[in-house]
């Protein structure tokens, strides 16, 4: 089953800070069942906090308009997890989507705190594990350009618990240093759920960029997973990246050394990088023009696409 990812329409949801062309939650639930999606997944502490309504109101809808959902949090906190365990007691969903941070672009060197960052996750991931066990709820760590495959299998082992597993984000996969091939060899045994997403890689003098782009015209051929997903009952979420592109810093010494990549696993990259890059330019519409109605018209453009490819894909 195909879930709307509501991160695909990020101007709609007001992230880029327009004040125009944005949706609230319930033009998100109609917009669902006018393309025939039966699931949506998205952050419900974000909408929380910009529509003033408690977790509980958005249930209420999803069962009015009789849609099954992927929770996602911005943020990752104990007391949300606490509420969501609460409320699955009367209302029907099994996955919430967490992310450790926001440091794109595998840029780790860069980030002082990205290690306190790691280890304070891990710590409120132990904080919930044990009432965790106790339902049907799986929490699902996204790859948010920040954690790569080898860091979410040591923390998935380290917890050693079957609630605990993987969002895999399938474009991100490269900002760690991974082909799509490498991650999924390493994590398909914890994946609860997938986000089909794509990018177009662009290479720089220090790196390359990842640029959004429609699902099938990307570096990602995102239809070899498909099958997998649907006989092992994963979720499939469709996601268009964001309007601002992100930059892997691949050629600093200090960016493969934090990834502790090299040998084999650096040459089979590194191959796949130039062999997969286009000339495109690296800047998005938003990037470019900063017209607001012209990006959001390229937003719904690119959605309508993509959802019409990836149902093809069976």
């Amino acid at each position: 089953m195909i879930s709307l990812n509501t991160y695909s329409f990020a101007i709609r949801m007001g992230l880029l800070k327009n004040k125009m062309n944005i949706w609230n939650f319930k033009d998100f639930l109609k917009f669902c069942k006018k393309k025939k999606l039966k699931k949506i997944e998205f952050p419900i502490d974000y909408f929380s906090k910009i529509e003033e309504k408690n977790f509980e109101y958005y249930f209420k809808l999803l069962k009015k308009y009789n849609l099954n959902t992927v929770i996602a949090l911005e943020n990752f906190e104990i007391k949300y997890i606490k509420n969501l365990i609460k409320i699955s007691n009367n209302y029907d969903f099994e996955i919430i989507r967490i992310k450790m941070s926001n440091c794109f672009g595998g840029n780790r060197y860069k980030q002082k705190d990205f290690y306190s960052l790691k280890k304070r996750f891990v710590k409120n991931l132990r904080s919930v594990k044990e009432i965790l066990k106790k339902t049907r709820l799986k929490l699902a760590i996204e790859n948010h350009q920040d954690l790569s495959s080898q860091d979410l299998i040591e923390i998935i082992k380290d917890l050693n618990c079957k609630n605990i597993g993987i969002t895999w984000d399938i474009g991100n996969s490269l900002a760690t240093c991974e082909t799509p091939d490498q991650f999924f060899r390493n994590t398909k045994k914890f994946i609860f759920s997938a986000h089909c997403k794509n990018y177009k890689v662009i290479l720089s003098n220090s790196g390359f960029f990842l640029k959004r782009c429609k699902i099938h015209e990307g570096s990602v051929d995102i239809k070899r997973y498909v099958k997998f997903f649907k006989k092992n009952n994963i979720n499939i979420s469709l996601e268009l990246a964001a309007h601002v592109n992100r930059h892997c810093d691949f050629y600093e010494k200090n960016f493969l050394k934090h990834h502790k990549i090299k040998g084999k696993k650096l040459k089979e990259f590194t191959k796949y990088i130039l062999k997969n890059s286009t000339n495109d330019t690296p800047f998005t519409n938003w990037e470019i023009f900063k017209n607001i109605n012209l990006s959001a018209k390229s937003e719904m453009n690119e959605f309508n696409h993509s959802l019409k490819e990836l149902r093809r894909y069976g």
